[in-house]
């Protein structure tokens, strides 16, 4: 009888197992399912610009004005943020290979500028890097919090692409290229 017990608080134990696996892979699909966002819809796209206004890790002042006659790539990111540290080198050889028709502004998210320049000498990125400490630029950009987030703003101030989340480096030249032509 014991056995019988012990056998079927097992069995119990398995079928309980498969059921979080199956609601595991059901939520991890919908990302999918939902397909590929081309980032041309957002609350701000064709919209005008929220202002920039922030200071870069030299202490010089940035605002989106300094895109003039450019695609401004607007990067709200964090140095604890895993997404953002994976694409921030593919970021860095599209503004190389853009050179004065892209502007990259990255916006790092509260952070210390001690921990913020460490982070941009490791991984070698010499496009802007402004700070944010009080994060009054990125709630001016967004009511809510998640990074990464991307923004493409045309030379008059209006807002083409709005990008919630990780870019990989095959969609950020496929924006890039949308918006520019090729490098």
């Amino acid at each position: 009888m014991a056995f019988l017990r012990a056998r079927r608080g097992s069995l119990l134990w398995v079928i309980a197992i498969g059921v979080v696996a199956v609601v595991l892979a059901v939520l991890a699909a919908i990302p999918l399912l939902r397909g590929a966002d081309a980032g041309t819809q957002g609350t701000l796209v064709g919209h005008e610009a929220p202002s920039i206004s922030a200071d870069d890790l030299q202490g010089h002042r940035w605002t989106l004005a300094d895109g003039a006659g450019r695609i401004t790539w607007v990067n709200f990111w964090a140095t604890n943020c895993e997404p953002c540290r994976t694409e921030m080198p593919a970021m860095q050889r599209l503004a190389d290979a853009y050179g004065d028709r892209l502007l990259v502004l990255g916006l790092d998210w509260g952070e210390s500028s001690a921990s913020v320049a460490d982070f941009v000498q490791r991984y070698a990125i010499d496009y802007p890097i402004l700070l944010d400490p009080s994060l009054d630029n990125f709630y001016r950009w967004s009511a809510r919090a998640g990074l990464p987030r991307h923004y493409f703003v045309d030379a008059e101030g209006k807002v083409l692409r709005e990008v919630i989340g990780p870019l990989v480096p095959a969609r950020m030249l496929q924006i890039v290229e949308e918006l520019l032509g090729p490098a």
